[in-house]
C-alpha cells in the first residue's frame, strides 16, 4: 500500500463569495460593551424570589395499554423497543421483522417483560 502525504494549507481569500458573508471586520465599538450586557443580564436573587412562579401540573398519563408486552432488542442495531408481541405461556426467544429503529428485516431478542406495578 503506498501512502501519500499532503499539505493542506487554509484559504488566504475568500473569493468571488467575498460578499455572501458581508463585512466580517466590524469594529468592537459597532458591537458594543459585553461587560455591560453581561450585568444587564444577571439576575439577582431578590428577583428570583420576588417573581411570582407558579409550577405546572403534572399530567401523565399512566394507563399506557402496555403492560404484558415483551421489549426487544434488534440483532442488527441492537435498539430496545416495545414489541408487539405479548406475555403468554408459550416460549418465544426471538422473532423475525422490520425493526422500528433501523427499518431492517431483521431478528430481534426478546429480553423483558412489562408488568403492571402495584399501587401502594
Amino acid at each position: 500500500m503506498k501512502i501519500t502525504k499532503r499539505s493542506i494549507m487554509a484559504a488566504d481569500e475568500f473569493g468571488e463569495d467575498e460578499d455572501l458573508f458581508g463585512d466580517m471586520t466590524a469594529d468592537v465599538d459597532e458591537v458594543g460593551d459585553v461587560e455591560d450586557a453581561a450585568e444587564e443580564d444577571i439576575l439577582d436573587d431578590e428577583d428570583v424570589e420576588e417573581a411570582d412562579i407558579q409550577e405546572d401540573d403534572p399530567e401523565i398519563d399512566v394507563d399506557n395499554n402496555i403492560v404484558n408486552h415483551l421489549i426487544a432488542e434488534c440483532e442488527n442495531c441492537k435498539g430496545i423497543f416495545i414489541s408487539a408481541m405479548i406475555d403468554s405461556e408459550q416460549d418465544v426467544q426471538s422473532i423475525n421483522g422490520i425493526c422500528p429503529l433501523c427499518n431492517k428485516d431483521t431478528t430481534q431478542t426478546l429480553k423483558w417483560i412489562i408488568k403492571d406495578y402495584p399501587e401502594e
